[in-house]
């Protein structure tokens, strides 16, 4: 789960909880405002393998990468096939059957599943925004507890709940350290050893933000509608798929939407 679905999916819930849900302009300034005092990290599956004494799952704590797990598509991805329908005959659309892919609650072998990163929160996060007059209370914590992410949400997809919290650093990411950079402005991601990307990392340059080294892999494009005062699609980003090969040890600058780029820092 990118950390830009974490990012958009707490500012709609933040917008709904204040009762804003049709006011475009409480979403671009919750949104902005989360970008300013957040990062949030890449959210990778998981799955409980053990019960304690009284029969309840364990929760586990590392992640499961697709690079390190033959089986992870098997145990993990599932897809729905749907179609639009054409309302004057009632049968499908021509040309209009799809697939929707995603991360399946249970594994195929019955072990509940877990979403497992980080998320950065500033001290200092504004308790509110004001959106002409009206205060939109920014309650983060209650937010974070049921949030919605993904696609064909109007069936109930994509509802995650908070199962647990974990203080201070984890140790998720093994050959990774995550720390602050100067005078505690940003979050830095320093590679301990020459293995795999565990997010996107910017592959051309963009708006001052300058691609990472040593990396080979496939690239994809980013994309998405912004609102502007209008609505338009946004700057393309060129990245490096997570999972993208390292051939070196680096430090990272981590974008408010979990993605890696090099800044000079």
């Amino acid at each position: 789960v990118p950390g830009k679905n974490l990012w958009a999916a707490m500012t709609v819930r933040i917008v709904w909880l204040a009762g804003q849900g049709n006011s475009a302009r409480a979403y671009q300034a919750v949104g902005e405002t989360l970008k300013k005092h957040f990062c949030f990290g890449y959210l990778w599956p998981a799955h409980a393998t053990e019960k304690d004494e009284h029969g309840r799952w364990i929760l586990p704590t590392t992640p499961r990468f697709p690079w390190e797990d033959a089986r992870w598509d098997y145990l993990y991805l599932d897809s729905r096939a749907r179609t639009a329908i054409d309302p004057d005959i009632g049968t499908a659309a021509e040309g209009m059957l799809y697939d929707v892919e995603y991360i399946m609650p249970y594994t195929r072998e019955g072990n509940p599943v877990y979403l497992i990163g980080d998320l950065w929160v500033r001290h200092e996060m504004p308790s509110h925004v004001d959106v002409n007059g009206t205060t939109i209370p920014l309650q983060w914590q209650e937010a974070l507890q049921r949030l919605q992410i993904g696609g064909e949400r109007t069936y109930g997809w994509g509802r995650i709940v908070l199962a647990t919290e974990l203080e201070s650093t984890t140790d998720h990411f093994t050959t990774w350290q995550w720390k602050w950079g100067a005078e505690h402005d940003h979050v830095m991601l320093q590679s301990l050893q020459h293995k795999h990307l565990p997010a996107h990392a910017l592959a051309a340059p963009l708006s001052g933000e300058q691609p990472l080294a040593g990396i080979q892999g496939p690239v994809e494009p980013w994309l998405g509608w912004e609102y502007r005062g209008q609505f338009r699609l946004s700057d393309v980003r060129i990245l490096y798929e997570p999972g993208a090969r390292i051939s070196r040890s680096f430090q990272a600058r981590l974008h408010p939407w979990g993605y890696l780029y090099q800044s000079g820092l």
